[in-house]
């Protein structure tokens, strides 16, 4: 097993005391395939460090999980692409197989594949591979290989010791954890193309971003999330809609009606002081959603 250590003059903006970090394995299974390397990517001393985890074989497996806990262990977060459904339990697994006491809680990670799926449309994403996400921040990568083909290489090298494919293979898992630091500014990115409510509730001013919404019968169920804490719970109820809020949450429930145009369009409305078409056919007016909330917590607040 082998420890690469990389120091760039270079601080990329991640969360304080966070790492971000990367697996490569020899298949997909965690029950039968092997860790065979880990990136890892941390600030410190005003450097961007990246310390690569490299077994030489399949056998060193306990010994580069240990000293990347080791390592991992350090910091208070961490930073994945698809890590809560791959990287954390497959890691997880193989702790547990290993013999080693440790387990990585995903509730302490920052999934960027998680933040990103939600707005696939709106960033005009064709998919949400790593790659593809990547083209958004302009991103050249040196690495031309998949991760398929880094499984194919390692057995190769596993076998022949060959120091090209060697190089190949840490230069892939390399860039896949810089690219993916970089990558954590998209939610700064997602961030300005968000629409926001203000409000003022009890002499704090509240920004909400639209979380979710749901047609349901009559109703419509619309999720707002404050970036700040709110100060006392909200409870609102009206004839045709109520609106609950505490912790970063606010629910709007409105009492919604159904209609047929002209054009033989299914419409359904709110209607308050006017008439608010809130989806046509299957065409949901997102618009229209925030500027009926945007009325509403104006008259109320």
């Amino acid at each position: 097993m082998e420890v690469i250590t990389h120091k760039i003059d270079e601080i990329i903006d991640i969360p304080e005391n966070s790492c971000v970090f990367d697996i490569e394995t020899t298949g997909l299974s965690s029950k039968y395939n092997q860790v065979i390397l880990i990136g890892i990517l941390y600030i410190k001393n005003n450097q961007t460090i990246i310390k690569q985890f490299f077994a030489h074989n399949t056998n060193d497996e306990k010994e580069l999980l240990f000293y990347f806990k080791e390592v991992f262990k350090t910091f208070d977060n961490h930073i994945t692409f698809n890590g809560h459904r791959f990287d954390i339990p497959f890691l997880n697994k193989r702790f547990e197989k290993n013999n080693l006491d440790f387990f990585i809680n995903k509730d302490k990670d920052i999934d960027i594949l998680k933040i990103v799926r939600p707005y696939q449309k709106k960033l005009n994403l064709e998919n949400c591979k790593l790659k593809t996400v990547e083209s958004l921040l302009d991103i050249q990568r040196e690495d031309t290989i998949s991760g398929k083909e880094s499984v194919d290489m390692y057995k190769e090298f596993e076998s022949t010791k060959n120091e090209s494919l060697k190089k190949k293979i840490l230069l892939h898992n390399y860039e896949d954890i810089y690219y993916l630091a970089k990558l954590f500014k998209i939610k700064d990115i997602i961030d300005s193309n968000e629409k926001y409510i203000d409000i003022d509730y009890m002499h704090s001013n509240l920004k909400l971003k639209l979380s979710k919404y749901k047609f349901k019968g009559d109703l419509i169920y619309i999720e707002y999330i404050s970036k700040d804490i709110i100060p006392i719970n909200i409870q609102i109820y009206e004839d045709e809609y109520s609106i609950i809020g505490s912790n970063q949450t606010i629910t709007v429930e409105l009492n919604v009606s159904y209609a047929i145009s002209s054009n033989n369009n299914k419409i359904i409305y709110f209607k308050q002081d006017k008439i608010v078409p809130l989806k046509i056919d299957s065409n949901v007016l997102e618009n229209n959603i925030l500027s009926v909330a945007s009325y509403l917590f104006r008259n109320i607040f």
